[in-house]
């Protein structure tokens, strides 16, 4: 009897694995979880408004705009660059922050001519240019080679921050972050200067005149980066007969302007000073008898132009301009921090004032 019952437990159990067994064979197959490739490449739309192909992790970048290689640094995406402008690797704030760039191919000569054979040899996954003059004389045989090329704005304030958003986001995640702290602080200057200066009538606004380079009658007038943070720091642009950056005036149009303050940008800036504050033919205007005549600093880049420390340019020429109002901007704490932040380097004061003179360090 005994046998007989335990034979049909067994049999029981049996029947009751197979029904299992059967069961779970007709369930549906559990859900797996998607897997996603990494795609190979990604599209950007550049300042000439051309969507350009470019790989999805950038590790390779020829940077054939001089101002744009101090931002690049400043992102963290330094030891991508694989070409580099001979004006970019003489700057002596850029060689001290990253000795590597000495080394790094030059693929413009000073002439502003490229090397395509030199760039073809750095494979670059991209290369970044400046649109402030149009497309470059070479985009043709960038392509020919298959290099993608992404233009980037460079005429106004704003042009920067479009720059800035741009850069991080071919360079990826970590310099995008780093790129939307740099606009936060680009923004907040501006709303601090502009809270003061937007308040000056006009006919108290000192007139401003912007040279640049060794010829000093090369000006900046209106119309672009220069024009606009000079209205932005409650001064204006006496060059009202240029157009754009980099014009030449002759001195009777100088002498007819007559600026309350003259700013000298672009090496040899201190050289600049010397010349206008020395030469008969400046003697007579308003800016050299009041000895208002300026270097204006340059740090990694100029920060007249479309630099990294564009940020502190406005800040700058504000307290130079009206210090009386800005009493409460200290430019050498905000570069000192600025330096720190963006470029992790703690400037001393002999470094700050290399800047302000534009010197080397």
């Amino acid at each position: 009897m005994k046998d007989i019952l335990s034979r049909l437990i067994k049999l029981l159990l049996s029947l009751l694995l197979v029904l299992a067994i059967a069961a779970g064979a007709s369930l549906p197959p559990s859900p797996q979880k998607a897997i996603h490739a990494t795609p190979a490449t990604r599209q950007i739309t550049d300042a000439a408004g051309r969507v350009v192909k470019i790989p999805y992790v950038v590790n390779r970048i020829a940077d054939a705009w001089p101002a744009n290689a101090g931002m690049v640094l400043m992102l963290g995406g330094a030891d991508k660059l694989v070409g580099i402008t001979q004006q970019a690797q003489n700057q002596p704030w850029l060689r001290k922050l990253y000795p590597r760039i000495a080394n790094v191919p030059v693929i413009i000569n000073a002439a502003n001519d490229l090397n395509i054979e030199t760039l073809i040899n750095t494979h670059p996954d991209v290369v970044l240019m400046s649109y402030a003059a149009g497309m470059p004389p070479w985009i043709d045989k960038a392509a020919a080679a298959n290099i993608p090329v992404v233009m980037m704005p460079a005429t106004t304030f704003k042009d920067i921050m479009t720059t800035i958003r741009m850069t991080g986001e071919i360079l990826g995640p970590s310099a995008e972050a780093i790129a939307a702290d740099w606009l936060k602080y680009y923004n907040r200057n501006i709303i601090r200067i502009r809270a003061v200066t937007e308040s000056i009538p006009r006919e108290q606004r000192l007139r401003v005149l912007h040279t640049l380079r060794p010829n000093i009658l090369s000006v900046d007038g209106v119309g672009g980066l220069v024009n606009d943070w000079i209205n932005n720091s409650g001064g204006i642009n006496v060059a009202v007969e240029m157009k754009g950056n980099a014009g030449t005036a002759t001195m009777e149009q100088i002498l007819k302007w007559n600026p309350d303050v003259i700013i000298c940008g672009t090496e040899p800036n201190v050289e600049n000073v010397q010349k206008i504050m020395t030469d008969p033919q400046w003697s007579s205007l308003k800016a050299v008898k009041d000895k208002k005549v300026y270097c204006n600093p340059t740090g990694v880049y100029l920060w007249d132009r479309h630099s990294a420390e564009g940020a502190l340019q406005i800040l700058w020429a504000a307290k130079i301009l009206y210090p009386d109002k800005f009493r409460d901007v200290d430019v050498k704490a905000e570069t000192k921090s600025f330096f720190a932040r963006f470029f992790h380097y703690n400037l001393t004061d002999n470094d700050f004032d290399s800047i302000m003179n534009a010197k080397a360090p």
